[in-house]
């Protein structure tokens, strides 16, 4: 990320991308059941422990160096735990397993780690060290409106338990929006789609078999018998396809040094064949669209022609399922974007109930 003093880009498109950028963490917020609780964080996400961010600066005015980052202040507490238990937080003697972002990003299993394992310093005064870490801005999902920020510790490996803090922030106008946080929107939907089809398909634990395919009335649409008794293989191939594209999103995003989103708990709706290839019609419909309103926000030109590349092939799948489902797969010459406020309720929709 730039600091603001060398941004260059125009207000309005900072503007749109912002605009965007807030809809894309609410989608992201959404398919992992949160704010209020999630299934990374849970009853484990708790504010406990205090921070600090921007520690050097008054009124916690974050001001990017040139490396993009931010400070923020580990402080040693006491507080009392969900069992009643004084816990004393000393970050000098606590592994550095941290997370920094929106709270929103942090219950997806995103956020952004340190750069390293921090300075000691008393920053209160009050006689215990603290620590002080380094986090970068890029991947935290912040889009400049934000009022809080949060830091996440991990107990252990698996990230799914520990404590929190969060702290006021206040944000540059100019700050840009990173392309981690892009990547991690459309990853956030990849996971949605290929858990879709993982979990409808037998040959991966699924419900489906090649079997009920075949013999299904969609199926007998086909009159030549390649096309019908091919048809559960074509839909292995889109299952695949998705899970290239998570596979392809989380190591872009780990290179660029981002944090890559985890995959939550769904739900799919449908009982036949029939309803399951509506529903899978209608999820890349939309991904084909969102990827449309997404491509244009990435600031790194070598990072377009791939997201492109997937697009293509969403759209190829859309055409299949629009076929099985005997929609014309082509009505219209042009194809609109969505914007984030129309994929957000279709996402929830799919989203496992707490």
């Amino acid at each position: 990320m730039n600091s603001p003093k060398e941004s260059t880009s125009d207000p309005s498109e900072n503007t749109d991308r912002r605009r965007f950028m807030k809809a894309a963490i609410g989608t992201a917020a959404t398919a992992a059941a949160i704010p209020a609780v999630s299934t990374t964080a849970a009853a484990h996400f708790p504010e406990e422990f205090a921070i600090d961010i921007a520690p050097e600066h008054e009124g916690n005015r974050v001001e990017p160096d040139e490396n993009g980052r931010v400070s923020v202040a580990v402080r040693y507490t006491e507080f009392t735990d969900a069992n009643g238990e004084t816990v004393v937080f000393d970050p000098t003697d606590r592994a550095v397993r941290y997370r920094f972002g929106t709270h929103e990003i942090l219950g997806n299993g995103g956020g952004v780690r340190p750069v390293d394992d921090g300075a000691v310093s008393d920053v209160d005064g009050d006689g215990n060290d603290d620590l002080v870490l380094e986090f970068p801005l890029d991947g935290a999902g912040f889009t400049g409106d934000e009022s809080t920020g949060t830091l996440f510790w991990e107990k252990d490996d698996s990230g799914k338990h520990g404590y929190a803090g969060t702290d006021d922030i206040a944000l540059p106008d100019d700050m840009a929006i990173s392309d981690i946080d892009v990547l991690n929107y459309a990853l956030t939907l990849e996971h949605l789609e290929y858990a879709f089809y993982r979990d409808g398909l037998a040959s991966s634990g699924g419900t489906f078999s090649e079997h009920d395919v075949e013999r299904s009335a969609v199926a007998r649409y086909f009159d030549r018998p390649t096309l019908r008794f091919s048809m559960y293989q074509q839909l292995e191939d889109i299952r695949d396809h998705e899970k290239a594209h998570v596979e392809k999103l989380t190591q872009t995003i780990t290179d660029l040094g981002g944090n890559p989103v985890e995959e939550t708990d769904y739900e799919f709706d449908y009982d036949t064949f029939e309803e399951f290839v509506a529903i899978a019609a209608r999820l890349e419909d939309v991904g084909v669209s969102a990827y449309a309103g997404a491509a244009p926000l990435l600031s790194d030109p070598d990072l377009v022609p791939p997201a492109l590349s997937i697009h293509s092939v969403e759209a190829r799948h859309a055409s299949f399922l629009d076929t099985l489902n005997l929609r014309r797969a082509a009505p219209d010459a042009f194809d609109s974007a969505r914007s984030m406020e129309q994929v957000l309720p279709i996402a929830k929709e799919f989203v496992a109930s707490e």
